[in-house]
């Protein structure tokens, strides 16, 4: 009988075989290789089909899906039935109500958007206010640019704008910056942050390109630094095995400007950038920790939880509680007590299903999702993991599995799109993934190191092509190949990633559509793709 073209169905999995599987790849994830291999021996001698069947459809490196997803699974499921009224089971299905659609998934190829003289450590997008003459008004004039800032190994902070990453701006720092951070207030977005490897921390006005404070209370690198939604503390994690938080005070200065008076309606407002306030960090809390804290960010604050303080989360290695510190709301009437020490709130959630104090992984990184109040925890294990739960709570919503290569020396980040429907991850192989809230990978481009398409060569080939062989070609990609090999060997880390947002409407409002991927890495490079 002649073939219709349609190929049948798979067969329905072996429930025998997936059970083999995921416990042959749980012992070998945990690294109890001896038990792994009396599994494979007993398995060969009771029911040798299934070891067959399990070494046909796995390779060396698989580190998916294993017997601690299922036991988390489970433990979670029964959790949820014990909570009939669980506020969080609302939150999980506005999880699942967030969908990422194909036509939002960025065209094109990954290109290069900036070559760098040494390894770049961390992007982060930002808006930079300038202040520049104006020659039609006489006076100066305030110009907020979307921007994208960088640190390097050469101890550089530099600003691009996120349009044409054009260089804007370069300050030189003390030593390499591990994690930068900017106000989050629009009036004070002048200043940003930056914490260096030699425990640093260097305050920089970017619109009077000066350095207006710095202070160094930490002996080892900071890893983290995170400023509060007010803007009054700021956060540093260190390998010190401490975090300290400061109290930001900006002390207003009298400008030069002549202040426009009320009645005269022709008068001209008055420039905000014309003077820079004095600025002091005041260390007011320290938290020493068991082991060296990795990963940190504070809640966002309602305008009736302000006057109530501000929560800050953090974690670190080797330890399976989530860690909440309750920082003392700021007011001028209490301003001074607060310096002076009030009461800083604790509270720790275990991470285990259980409640034990089993540790099989660590949380490296955190992050807020963008239009829920959800926390989002990104794990050590070899294939990055980022877990789901709401504010204040062990209850797990999502666990989703990015298939992201990582050692344990490797920092892993991640990036939210502003829909909320899916996340960017970065990872030790040169690839930059887009992962569902349904766990799947949608998107996986080669960005970074061996991993990169080789630009040159595709121009190149675009121009000759006409006068090449099929061969001759081949022969020129694969002598590329192993030239690019050679030079980028070792630096296919992905250390960052951020997601540019799109420009604002009418109103102000950001599109959900539109946004662009960067990263950046060992390379020396910082690449971007949509």
């Amino acid at each position: 009988m002649a073939s219709t073209g349609s190929s049948a169905p798979p067969p329905p999995p072996d429930p025998a075989v997936e059970a083999h599987r995921l416990v042959l790849r749980f012992l070998r994830n945990q690294g109890y290789a001896d038990a792994a291999q009396a599994l494979e021996r007993e398995a060969a001698r009771a029911n040798p089909r299934i070891l067959q069947r399990i070494h046909a459809q796995s390779s060396s490196n698989d580190q998916g899906y294993d017997w601690q997803d299922v036991v988390d699974e489970f433990l979670a499921a029964r959790l949820a039935r014990c909570k009939l009224d669980d506020p969080t089971a609302t939150l999980k299905e506005q999880l699942e109500a967030l969908q990422l659609d194909d036509h939002n998934l960025p065209q094109g190829e990954v290109r290069t958007a900036i070559r760098d003289a040494s390894n770049v450590l961390c992007v982060q997008r930002a808006t930079v206010p300038r202040r520049e003459w104006d020659s039609q008004q006489l006076r100066f004039g305030v110009q907020e640019l979307p921007c994208l800032l960088t640190t390097a190994v050469d101890r550089t902070l530099k600003i691009y704008r996120s349009d044409s990453f054009e260089l804007l701006e370069s300050f030189s720092l003390p030593s390499p910056a591990l994690s930068i951070a900017q106000h989050p207030l629009s009036s004070q977005a002048r200043f940003i942050i930056c914490a260096t490897m030699e425990g640093n921390l260097s305050v920089i006005d970017v619109v009077s390109r000066e350095v207006v404070a710095r202070v160094q209370d930490h002996n080892k690198y900071i890893v983290k630094v995170a400023f509060s939604p007010s803007g009054d503390y700021l956060a540093t994690l260190g390998y010190d095995r401490l975090i300290h938080i400061y109290r930001l005070k900006l002390t207003p200065l009298a400008s030069d400007a002549p202040a426009p008076r009320d009645d005269d309606d022709d008068a001209e407002p008055e420039d905000p950038l014309a003077t820079c306030p004095s600025v002091n960090l005041e260390l007011v809390h320290t938290i020493t920790t068991r082991t060296n804290p990795e990963a940190a960010v504070w809640l966002p604050v309602t305008a009736g939880q302000a006057a109530d303080g501000e929560w800050l989360v953090w974690t670190a290695r080797e330890d399976n509680l989530l860690h909440y510190v309750k920082a003392p709301a700021v007011s001028a009437s209490n301003s001074e007590e607060t310096a002076a020490g009030q009461k800083w709130e604790t509270e720790e959630w275990n991470l285990n299903e259980n409640g034990d104090s089993f540790i099989s992984f660590s949380i490296l990184s955190l992050s807020l999702h963008p239009s829920l109040p959800i926390l989002a925890l990104q794990t050590s294990t070899a294939s990055a993991r980022i877990l789901l739960y709401p504010f204040h709570s062990a209850t797990r919503l999502l666990t989703l599995h990015t298939s992201a290569s990582q050692s344990d020396y490797f920092n892993p980040r991640h990036a939210w799109l502003p829909s909320g429907a899916a996340v960017v991850v970065n990872s030790e192989d040169g690839i930059v993934r887009l992962v569902d809230l349904q766990g799947r990978v949608r998107l996986a481009r080669g960005a970074h190191g061996v991993a990169a398409p080789d630009e040159e060569l595709e121009h190149l080939l675009a121009e000759e092509g006409q006068d090449l062989s099929a061969e001759k070609r081949r022969e020129l990609k694969s002598e590329r190949a192993r030239l690019r090999r050679e030079a980028d060997k070792g630096s296919s880390v992905v250390r960052d990633v951020e997601v540019l947002l799109p420009p604002e409407d009418d109103k102000g409002v950001v599109g959900t559509t539109g946004w662009r991927i960067v990263s950046c890495g060992f390379d020396k490079t910082v690449k971007v793709l949509g």
